[in-house]
């Protein structure tokens, strides 16, 4: 796991800026920079990588996202893949009162959940990260910018997406 954390903070740093700007068309713009502060933490401890996450990135995004780092340790240590998303998306879902259709990184998340291979779910995250291009923002700043954010690919989606993909190419390594 170490080493995939590794890599995501290689591949977060040449995102960072991109997930900056899809934040600042909704949000407050600092998405990218918040993700890469929690992955540098998680790739320096040995131990509950979710925990340095949350306790670096801070705020929602912290405590969102270190859901995702702790369903992927699950799966590098042997838990089928379907199932950790699964039981991550229902953590995030109650923890930032979100459903799918909301415009937030459960658009990415859940699809991929349901996939049935790695590669495949990596697949279905990008395509629910695209289709929040065309939704509404239920929750979040971005329901209050104006159009709900229509027209704007969620970065947190982004990041799943990035986070699965990472993850996929780790395994085949």
């Amino acid at each position: 796991m170490k080493d995939f954390l590794a890599l995501c903070v290689t591949r977060f740093e040449a995102l960072e800026q991109e997930l900056n700007q899809l934040d600042a068309a909704t949000g407050d713009g600092d998405h990218g920079a918040t993700i890469l502060k929690g992955l540098r933490a998680a790739a320096a401890f040995d131990d509950a990588p979710e925990k340095a996450f949350r306790k670096a990135a801070g705020g929602a995004s912290g405590s969102l996202f270190a859901q995702i780092i702790a369903a992927l340790d699950r799966a590098a240590d042997g838990a089928p893949l379907g199932a950790a998303l699964s039981q991550a998306a229902d953590r995030i879902a109650m923890l930032g009162q979100a459903k799918p259709g909301d415009k937030t990184m459960l658009d990415a998340l859940i699809p991929a959940a349901a996939a049935t291979t790695l590669d495949a779910a990596a697949q279905a995250a990008a395509k629910g990260r695209d289709a929040t291009r065309d939704m509404p923002a239920k929750r979040g700043r971005a329901k209050y910018v104006e159009g709900a954010g229509v027209g704007h690919i969620d970065a947190g989606a982004t990041s799943v997406a990035a986070l699965l993909a990472i993850f996929a190419e780790w395994r085949r390594m």
